[in-house]
């Protein structure tokens, strides 16, 4: 036996004795963290016994792991699965003229799988980082005819950004390095400081996913003034060319305007500020078209509704319908004929007496154009209230806006006085223009205006078809270029809102704001969602079929959300979710293999909360398993609330923190294990290799990592190994072993002997005690 205990002794000096990668040791000159450099690859824990269809999955930067040798290496020896985080999205592949490049996700596919991993997809419909432009101009308007006996020209809005109430931009270059800031307010709009002068660096992306005619000239006017006089250059297009702009500026106030004629039709607006240094600042840019108009005068008697250009809000200058008192869920039908000297919309809102705001969902939006048209609204009211108030301010420029045939129908029972405007009686409407009073509108018998025939827009049938089209064209190329080798997809990524009521009591899926003001959120920019189009089912039902045509003939096909863990409504987002899997399969034909749950948690110190988050969980766990599908966890990382309620940042966290978070990971990975059947487990993956920086745009500054910034583990990597049962659980309740004689040294596993003379001095760890090894908690 002595003989035994001595070969192992040795056998474990050898294999210390190894070089190690970092990653596979614990943080440096730390005896803390000594025992963690004893461990196993995370992988090598799996019991695929007991488990045959786990994997072990980690969330991957494509471009790290395709040009990083250590983050390549740290995840093929660890995990069995991979996930890109953002490589294999819409976004990342297409750009906005719907051009598909999939070079980068061939390399990576390759590489993961040639290195024996299970590639993972995600995400093939989402309504974030998706190629916006490109998505919108293929459901633009049919162009308006031209007139060919116009006798007037008419300038026409095509695209505008107002910075003053638009406070964004889009890419940027590194302001740090080249000396500049890019900031905001409600006056001035955007306001650029440069301190250093560049040819060039000194870039920003203005505007984005502009829309406009290939050819055609355009006139781009500039609100711009500097400290001093310059120029803004740069180019109309994307990152491969494009029509160059020059704009100069004086330190005055100028509506500058050039001509530019665009060379694709989604483009973005690179502006550059060359050999600058001083203050530029710019409250707006748009872009009009010149068109032919004709002179019309016509005899007709209707509300004139007059809106002076817009100072801050869209509620600037308004009209209300006036029908009296109305109660919540009362059903209406509001029809009126309707026009516009320039084409706009109007947002709608519930008021009691006028300016008396109750609620921002009456009507939704109604839509002008030069044309009279008649438009028909029906529903039920969001809230109870008196008066319908629409916004005449959501076009920022003056205009005027036309009623007549004005009804609307409250439960059955018309509540419009002289709705035809034939007679004398307006109490039926009020108005009001920027800086007035609410006061009576007026009314006139005689309208003249430029005719400019409008655009036409796609029927419902046709933007169904054409986003099936660009859906179709989406999945077919990245299914072709992952050529069979990523076998399970993220189908549909964060569909349910966390809110509403689908009419069964489950929350609705997320829409645009303008669809669903109190239903999205939106995580990753350039939003476009699908539903808003297609319709609740239709878009994951046309997104399974095409996956399911051109993907492998196994493909697995996953629904994927966050804050299924949900303790604060009783899993109710997890149990809608459901729901709606029943509501997609319904047609028989759709068919959902999986449901992934992010789980971006805390710990929390708070006993209470913590074992409030725990019950959810293991309810979570539950539910999934009792669907009888696939069982994900699918982008797991956790951050540390203290006791009063805060997150503490990496560099607050101490050890005993660390080691809370270790058990919590353990606790999670072994209840997956227990409360999923071993056919259900599709597997766990997490979604951050290592902690997040402080600026980065996710869960920043927060210990979300299995490894440091340094790459070396941390506590939470025994967490792993002992949820994946590498560790039995009879370690936790080790004590120091008294009869222990140290006097003949104790040694770390690297055989250097410690200072300590008793196991209790020791810190946490493995050591060698005459032979044997002792673990000290």
């Amino acid at each position: 036996m002595k003989k035994l205990c001595l070969l192992l002794f040795v056998a474990g000096l050898m294999t210390s004795a190894v070089a190690q990668s970092k990653f596979e040791l614990g943080k440096p000159n730390d005896d803390n963290y000594r025992y963690l450099d004893d461990y196993l690859a995370l992988k090598e824990y799996i019991n695929h016994t007991a488990h045959p269809k786990f994997k072990l999955g980690i969330g991957t930067t494509v471009n790290d792991y395709l040009n990083n040798t250590l983050v390549k290496n740290l995840t093929n020896k660890n995990f069995t699965e991979t996930v890109a985080g953002n490589a294999m999205k819409m976004g990342s592949c297409v750009d906005g003229n719907g051009n598909m490049n999939f070079t980068t996700v061939k390399n990576y596919v390759n590489a993961a799988t040639n290195a024996g991993l299970n590639v993972y997809g995600h995400v093939l419909a989402w309504h974030s980082q998706q190629p916006k432009g490109w998505l919108l101009k293929l459901l633009a308007d049919k162009p308006a005819p031209e007139l060919t006996d116009g006798d007037v020209e008419v300038v026409e809005l095509a695209a505008s950004k107002d910075f003053r109430t638009n406070q964004s931009v889009g890419w940027k270059a590194n302001e740090s390095e080249y000396g500049f800031t890019v900031s905001f307010n409600s006056t001035d709009g955007l306001h650029l400081n440069s301190t250093k002068s560049y040819s060039y660096q000194v870039q920003f992306v203005g505007m984005d996913n502009i829309i406009l005619q290939k050819g055609k000239q355009y006139k781009m006017t500039m609100t711009v003034k500097g400290s001093k006089s310059g120029k803004v250059s740069g180019r109309l297009g994307d990152w491969s060319g494009g029509a160059s702009v020059s704009v100069p500026f004086t330190t005055a106030w100028q509506d500058v305007v050039v001509n530019v004629k665009p060379t694709m039709e989604s483009s973005f607006l690179l502006m550059q500020f060359p050999n600058f240094v001083g203050d530029v600042y710019i409250k707006s840019i748009k872009f009009e078209a010149v068109k032919k108009g004709k002179t019309i005068k016509e005899e007709r008697r209707c509300i004139k509704a007059h809106a002076k250009a817009k100072q801050s809000e869209a509620w600037d200058n308004q009209m209300w319908i006036v029908p009296g008192s109305f109660a919540s869920g009362a059903s209406y039908v509001f029809t009126a004929d309707v026009r516009a000297d320039k084409p706009a919309y109007a947002s709608t809102q519930i008021h009691n007496a006028p300016r008396t705001y109750v609620n921002s969902d009456a009507f939704g939006n109604i839509s002008f154009t030069t044309e009279w048209k008649t438009v028909t609204v029906s529903g039920k009211f969001s809230a109870a209230g008196q008066s319908i108030a629409l916004n005449l301010s959501e076009l920022a420029d003056e205009n005027n806006y036309y009623f007549d045939n004005v009804s609307l129908k409250i439960n059955g029972t018309e509540k419009i006085k002289n709705g035809d405007l034939e007679g004398t009686d307006l109490s039926s409407f009020k108005v009001k223009e920027y800086g007035g009073s609410v006061v009576a509108p007026t009314v006139i018998d005689s309208l003249t205006y430029v005719y400019v025939p409008s655009s036409i827009p796609l029927t419902a049938q046709e933007r169904h078809d054409t986003l099936v089209y660009a859906m179709d064209k989406w999945i077919k190329g990245m299914m072709n270029a992952c050529n069979g080798k990523v076998k399970a997809w993220d189908l549909v990524n964060e569909a349910i809102s966390g809110g509403g009521n689908d009419g069964s009591g489950n929350y609705t899926l997320q829409h645009s704001q303008g669809y669903n003001p109190d239903g999205t959120w939106d995580v990753g920019g350039d939003a476009f969602y699908w539903q808003d189009y297609m319709g609740d089912l239709e878009y994951v039902r046309q997104a399974c079929r095409l996956a399911r045509k051109y993907g492998p003939d196994s493909v697995v096909l996953f629904i994927n959300d966050y804050n299924l863990e949900s303790d604060w409504d009783g899993n109710k987002k997890l149990k809608s979710l459901i729901n709606w899997i029943k509501k997609w399969e319904a047609d028989s034909i759709t068919k959902i293999d999986g449901i992934g749950t992010q789980m971006h948690i805390s710990y929390y110190e708070n006993s209470s909360t913590l074992s409030s988050k725990k019950s959810a969980i293991t309810n979570m766990f539950k539910l999934m398993a009792a669907t009888g599908k696939y069982v994900r966890v699918s982008e797991l990382d956790m951050g540390y609330v203290n006791s009063s309620g805060n997150d503490v940042p990496t560099a607050s966290m101490t050890e005993a923190q660390h080691k809370r978070m270790a058990n919590y990971y353990e606790w999670i990975i072994k209840e997956f294990f227990r409360c999923v059947p071993a056919s259900q487990q599709w597997g766990i993956c997490h979604w951050c290799p290592t902690d997040s920086p402080e600026h980065s745009g996710w869960r920043a500054n927060t210990p979300v990592g299995i490894w440091d910034l340094n790459y070396y583990r941390k506590h939470v990597y025994s967490g792993f190994v002992k949820g994946l049962g590498g560790v039995p659980n009879a370690i936790d309740d080790i004590k120091e072993d008294t009869s222990l004689d140290t006097s003949k040294g104790i040694y770390n596993l690297k055989g250097m002997r410690m200072h300590a003379t008793s196991i209790g001095e020791l810190p946490a760890g493995l050591y060698v005690v005459n032979g044997k090894k002792v673990v000290v908690k």
